[in-house]
């Protein structure tokens, strides 16, 4: 299977399918172009069929990947942290002794009160009448 077209990345010089057995090395520029900066190239000649010794598992070239997966896992860690925090530590600053002052309405007041069990808008109407 021949392929033209296929040129170098960095001196864009044409390659053969000679170039591509043993160590991936342009003949014109002398550059190795297994590393990382010339993955997608790379990768085009995994389709092509043209490179048979680099898989998804090679951690010179997909290295990067994997380690910044493994951080992105730390950070979105899914423990409930409360679980596991210990909360005897921030019940000292807790003080027991409050006193809440409250004051009870007299709610036989409000019974009392003319106009409670009139329709709102009948006793605002009533109000402005009065005006």
């Amino acid at each position: 299977m021949t392929f033209e077209g296929i040129i170098c990345p960095v001196c864009s010089g044409p390659l053969k399918e000679e170039n591509f057995l043993g160590a991936i090395v342009c003949p014109h520029c002398n550059t190795k172009l297994k590393q990382k900066k010339y993955l997608a190239f790379l990768e085009f000649l995994m389709m092509q069929g043209l490179v048979n010794d680099i898989d998804f598992f090679d951690e010179s070239l997909y290295g990067h990947e994997i380690q910044k997966s493994e951080t992105e896992e730390e950070l979105l860690d899914e423990t409930i942290h409360d679980e596991y925090e210990d909360k005897s530590e921030k019940m000292e600053f807790i003080d027991e002794k409050h006193q809440l002052k409250e004051t009870d309405t007299n709610e036989e007041e409000f019974r009392k009160w003319k106009g409670i069990e009139e329709d709102w808008e009948d006793f605002n109407k009533k109000d402005n009448d009065s005006d």
